[in-house]
């Protein structure tokens, strides 16, 4: 499959300059990302994978056991997003709920949980994701979980938590002693309940204060753009597409002038956080029009000012 091989090695490196092109230049995320593509790369190469088996659930599944990376789908979803985009793969590589096999136990509990605690679907799912990886953890190390130590535990949300927010990870950390708890006082599974030793750093108030713009300052923001030029446009519509909408840089990047539908004043995004595409309505603004649609739809005639 050595024809594999060098395609999928094509692919990666054009993978890596469209996320340096968009602003992932040096930061921590696109060397995750390389080293993850890396090892699956070699062990596309190991395994003698053919092409049309690389993007599958199956795949993954023997990825991640292969690999000793934390989270190692995220980049391979993204890879294969993107050449499902170029038009390279079928379909991306989709997880969908990240219901992957896990063991009665996890399985029990999760049911238990959702249960006892009338917990909504995203939250169960999101348990899901946490017991998933930590399931994939103990299995690389060998550890059973009847035997399980809060080191190795420290040792898992170590590297698990590396590309999380403090108040994400702390979530996280609920959510396995929650599973701890359950493995001590339901199952006596564990010998101790470790869930009280699973602590993180102290969050102190204040600490990092919340960065905004004041309403002055956003006046001087908006005061400031022009409609003099394309790029003077793009730039107006890109501000106020993250202003009025919420929308990423990452995401607005992406946008092209197939998204928009002028007529219902909607935009579309085929790229989001959970790759599932999100239609969005234009803010209404009575007796004008909208200025952010004004500015896109200028682009129309010179579209050029989006280069």
């Amino acid at each position: 499959m050595a024809n594999t091989h060098q395609k999928l090695a094509h692919a990666i490196g054009d993978y890596l300059q469209w996320l340096e092109a968009r602003a992932y230049r040096n930061t921590k995320a696109r060397m995750r990302y390389e080293q993850v593509l890396t090892a699956f790369l070699a062990f596309v190469k190991d395994k003698d994978i053919a092409w049309e088996d690389t993007f599958t659930l199956d795949t993954l599944k023997g990825f991640r056991t292969y690999t000793k990376l934390p989270n190692p789908s995220h980049a391979l979803r993204g890879l294969s997003g993107y050449l499902w985009r170029e038009g390279k793969i079928p379909q991306p590589l989709r997880l969908p709920n990240y219901q992957i096999d896990l063991p009665d136990v996890y399985e029990e509990y999760l049911r238990y949980h959702e249960q006892s605690k009338q917990s909504p679907y995203r939250q169960i799912k999101q348990i899901r994701r946490v017991l998933t990886s930590f399931h994939e953890h103990l299995q690389r190390h060998k550890i059973p979980l009847s035997r399980l130590k809060i080191e190795q535990v420290d040792t898992f949300l170590a590297a698990f938590h590396q590309r999380f927010a403090p108040a994400t990870c702390k979530t996280y950390r609920s959510y396995l002693r929650g599973f701890l708890t359950y493995l001590y006082q339901e199952r006596s599974i564990l010998n101790r309940d470790l869930a009280p030793l699973v602590v993180g750093a102290p969050l102190f108030a204040q600490a990092k204060p919340p960065k905004f713009l004041r309403p002055q300052e956003v006046q001087k923001l908006f005061a400031g753009l022009r409609l003099s030029s394309p790029t003077d446009m793009r730039t107006y519509a890109m501000v106020h597409l993250a202003y009025s909408l919420g929308l990423r840089p990452i995401e607005i990047s992406t946008i092209t002038l197939d998204d928009i539908a002028f007529g219902k004043r909607q935009l579309t995004l085929r790229d989001t956080k959970n790759t599932n595409p999100l239609v969005l309505r234009f803010p209404s603004i009575p007796s004008r029009p909208s200025p952010l649609i004004s500015s896109v739809q200028g682009l129309i005639v010179n579209p050029e000012g989006f280069l």
